[in-house]
């Protein structure tokens, strides 16, 4: 798999990290996955109290499931919330929906979210960006979501985003 390009960061600033990586995540909605993955960046201290309230309110007006082959989500909202750039990963048991990204009347049934804790919005559409480009890569996500354990998953995203988010 080639490496994506995204944002720089300062060195010791991984996007992913194994403890942010929650696998046969069980939750019955949207709502829940936001909330689990959030408080695990909270309580990894990415993100501000504030953050888990204002990704739901956003994601109620910009809505970001994508049908890709395995569909999954994007959810993210201001760098206000933000205090340190990461990426939370969440597989889940079953899929939930999503409201799908540029279709107001759409949704999309999400095999795995991937919330975005950005603390510098210029950094925010070359993440995005990169995030889209692995989705296209027919084997990224198979192999994320076929991961048995956080470590196999930490490797799949180390193997598809290197230096760049990793």
């Amino acid at each position: 798999m080639r490496r994506r390009s995204a944002p720089r960061r300062n060195e010791g600033e991984p996007m992913f990290s194994r403890e942010l990586i929650m696998l046969d995540l069980d939750v019955a909605d949207a709502q829940g996955a936001i909330r689990a993955l959030g408080s695990r960046l909270r309580e990894c201290g990415h993100v501000a109290e504030t953050f888990v309230d204002a990704v739901l309110d956003r994601e109620r007006t910009f809505p970001t499931g994508l049908p890709t082959r395995i569909p999954v989500a994007i959810p993210h909202t201001d760098a206000a919330h933000c205090y340190k750039p990461a990426i939370a990963v969440g597989v889940l048991r079953h899929p939930v929906e999503f409201g799908e990204m540029g279709n107001p009347q759409g949704t999309v049934g999400v095999r795995a979210v991937f919330l975005l804790s950005i603390p510098d919005p210029s950094q925010q559409v070359d993440c995005l960006r990169a995030l889209v480009e692995a989705f296209q890569d027919p084997h990224f996500l198979p192999a994320l979501v076929g991961s048995r354990t956080t470590d196999e998953a930490w490797q799949v995203c180390q193997r598809t985003f290197g230096g760049t988010l990793a």
